[in-house]
């Protein structure tokens, strides 16, 4: 069940990746097209983030995320995954329960060391956590898929929605990233 949770943190910030030769193939491909902010509450942060091509094969995250506030384990995160049936987005049976967000990128060995070298968030997270206010930036994040659990999922067209709670349990962030899944 863990493996499943964090294929799907996989797909909050995921792109297309071009497998090297001495490397083990994925079994799918995530080709990410675009990224949508549903609500954030400036309070405790925003950001701007795009999908951008790096290369011919390759896309990256690229953009910021501003914390107003120190960002801890008393801000939770939620992930689920949605997939675009009869023109519109479904919810599927996969997703990562409410997990404390610091928790989360310290037990992930899958994304979050990928994603601490393409950006400015902190390599050591247990050290570090709560996160400080500021700006953290991606440049060209780009996960390998390689590293990810076998996950069952049909080809097509995807979202990831990313939720975000306070210590109350109050919504604080939405987002979605939007792609196609392409089973190889």
């Amino acid at each position: 069940m863990r493996f499943q949770l964090l294929a799907l943190f996989v797909l909050c910030l995921t792109l297309v990746v071009s497998a090297d030769v001495f490397k083990p193939k994925p079994y799918f491909e995530l080709i990410m097209d675009r990224f949508e902010t549903i609500f954030e509450n400036k309070k405790y942060f925003e950001w701007n983030i795009k999908i951008k091509k790096i290369n011919k094969t390759t896309r990256g995250i690229f953009g910021f995320a501003y914390f107003h506030v120190p960002i801890g384990n008393d801000i939770k995160f939620e992930g689920k995954v949605l997939k675009k049936q009869g023109g519109e987005y479904r919810y599927l049976p996969y997703g990562v329960k409410p997990e404390p967000i610091c928790d989360l990128f310290a037990n992930d060995k899958y994304i979050y060391p990928d994603m601490s070298k393409n950006s400015d968030m902190p390599a050591d997270i247990k050290n570090n956590c709560p996160m400080q206010p500021g700006n953290y930036s991606f440049n060209g994040v780009v996960f390998l898929l390689e590293n990810v659990p076998k996950v069952i999922l049909p080809s097509g067209d995807f979202a990831n929605e990313g939720i975000y709670y306070n210590a109350e349990n109050e919504v604080i962030g939405i987002y979605r990233f939007y792609g196609q899944i392409n089973n190889v």
